[in-house]
């Protein structure tokens, strides 16, 4: 891959679990950590392993039980420079969920850089069966960017569905894709193989 496809990987990834936390260290300074978490150990590793290649810097990876949930896996590099890199793609820092929006850099990439994307984000945040291929948000500005870019590749704006959850305190949106729309996107798999060119 380009270095352009692995950090559309990553965005991609980073979208679905990672985050730009707003934390301070013992002394009140920010410290600008760059996390991401998973239940598998694998896809916490090619992120750590796309952050070393991007920024040349090697982040911790730790995992830690919770008490009648899976073992969670933690990527976690402090860094401003590279915080501040990120924010300057457009990626929010803290409570991404309202206001993360698929990124200029991908909108405005090639082809194999959007396909890089969509295939990190269906890693993290999709859900895959042999005959779909969908996605469950809360974040609806994302998930009707995530449409448009999809439609480059499937020819189609996919609807996106609501709904109401917690007695409607809470709203998730859908965007759901078929076999045949589903192939289209997956029949191209993205090198996630670490190290391979």
């Amino acid at each position: 891959m380009t270095r352009g496809e692995r950090l559309a990987l990553f965005l991609g990834m980073l979208s679905g679990d990672g985050c730009l936390s707003i934390s301070h260290n013992g002394e009140g300074y920010r410290d600008y950590p760059i996390q991401f978490y998973n239940n598998d150990k694998e896809k916490v590793l090619i992120f750590s392993q796309l952050f070393f290649e991007l920024f040349g810097i090697i982040g911790r990876v730790s995992s830690r039980t919770r008490k009648n949930r899976k073992e969670i896996w933690e990527f976690v590099k402090k860094s401003r420079k590279i915080a501040d890199y990120l924010k300057g793609l457009g990626f929010p820092e803290g409570v991404k969920r309202d206001v993360l929006r698929v990124l200029p850099i991908i909108k405005n990439g090639t082809f194999e850089e959007k396909l890089q994307f969509l295939h990190g984000f269906i890693i993290t945040d999709g859900y895959t069966t042999k005959d779909i291929l969908r996605f469950h948000l809360g974040s609806k500005l994302f998930l009707e960017d995530l449409a448009l870019l999809i439609s480059e590749f499937i020819g189609v704006v996919k609807p996106i569905k609501a709904f109401s959850q917690n007695q409607g305190k809470y709203k998730s949106y859908q965007l759901y894709l078929n076999k045949q729309e589903k192939d289209l996107i997956l029949g191209r798999r993205a090198t996630m193989v670490l190290g391979q060119s």
